[in-house]
């Protein structure tokens, strides 16, 4: 396993998370209004999922689990009890959500998005524990 690779993607996680919480405005209009800024919280969402996708990827990996999409890591972790129930949901959100943030983003809703932010950001961080246990337990 690569530890370091986890580590350091966590890192991105963690410091999209803050850039994230501290560029966001408090109203949904504000949020709509921000132009090239609220295309970066965005960037900033979809940079901080793909980061943790691809530190759950070394995790899967590293179990020998095999998988090869992002919805297959999951799916492998929850099978083998490394992820719970809870997780596996929020995780499985979080895939779909990079899928959209990629290939449909004409699609994407500012009032929805602003809406579910603080939810997303805490799927974000509720990643971003697991890994830091999983590296911990691997000590």
């Amino acid at each position: 396993m690569n530890k370091g690779e986890i580590e350091y993607k966590a890192e991105l996680i963690e410091k999209s998370i803050h850039t994230i919480k501290s560029s966001l405005p408090k109203t949904q209009e504000r949020f709509s209004n921000m132009g090239l800024a609220k295309d970066g919280i965005y960037k900033q969402l979809e940079f901080a999922i793909q980061n943790l996708l691809d530190a759950l990827n070394e995790v899967a990996s590293s179990l020998d689990l095999g998988a090869i999409s992002y919805q297959g890591i999951v799916e492998k972790l929850h099978e083998e009890n490394i992820i719970d129930d809870e997780l596996k949901e929020k995780l499985d959100f979080l895939v779909q959500l990079r899928e959209v943030l990629i290939y449909n983003y004409d699609i994407l809703n500012d009032e929805i998005a602003f809406r579910n932010m603080e939810e997303c950001l805490q799927f974000l961080e509720e990643g971003l524990k697991f890994l830091r246990s999983f590296l911990e337990g691997e000590e």
